[in-house]
């Protein structure tokens, strides 16, 4: 009563299998698979060593100008990388009977746009404005009842990314308008 029972012996000519250790084997080896997949998964990619300023653009209504879109971001994309550039189309149109003046003015509604921030205003093919946010003070002729698309376009210059990275501005556009000299 007291004697263990001895395991069976593998018949002669054939190997033995020990079932127990080759399933804590394979069990370990595809433990460690799924690890070593995970962690290459979940490694985070280089960086560019760039962080894009939060801009946005927004135009204001006007009493003699029709503005669309009036109130709603204009700009396309809001991330602003140095060296890259971000617009918006507005349409503006006269809506007197006389030939106006229309200058739109940037003015501040959060944050502090960089003085390094370039812009440029184009209608119809051309440049009616390009160089730094402090001097933009264009001025566009409206026919009477006429409308016109205008694209502003922000740029921040990759020589001074220093001043643009990581800002977070929102500008509106206001207009002034007056009649235009014949």
């Amino acid at each position: 009563m007291g004697s263990r029972p001895e395991p069976m012996a593998a018949p002669r000519g054939r190997p033995s299998v020990n079932l127990p250790s080759i399933s804590r084997m394979s069990g370990l080896l595809v433990g460690l698979s799924l690890a070593l997949v995970a962690l290459v998964g979940a490694r985070v990619p280089a960086g560019t060593g760039e962080v894009p300023a939060s801009a946005s653009l927004r135009a204001e209504p006007s009493v003699q100008l029709g503005i669309t879109p009036v109130g709603r971001e204009l700009l396309s994309e809001r991330r602003l990388a140095p060296g890259k550039s971000v617009s918006g189309l507005v349409q503006v149109s006269n809506l007197t009977g006389a030939s106006l003046l229309a200058t739109p003015r940037f003015h501040t509604v959060r944050g502090e746009a960089p003085a390094a921030l370039q812009v440029a205003l184009l209608s119809g093919g051309r440049t009616l404005y390009s160089g730094s946010i402090a001097g933009f003070h264009p001025s566009v002729r409206l026919s009477a009842r006429q409308a016109r698309s205008l694209r502003f376009r922000l740029s921040g210059p990759r020589a001074q990314a220093r001043d643009i990275q990581g800002r977070s501005f929102a500008l509106g556009i206001r207009w002034s308008t007056k009649r235009a000299g014949r």
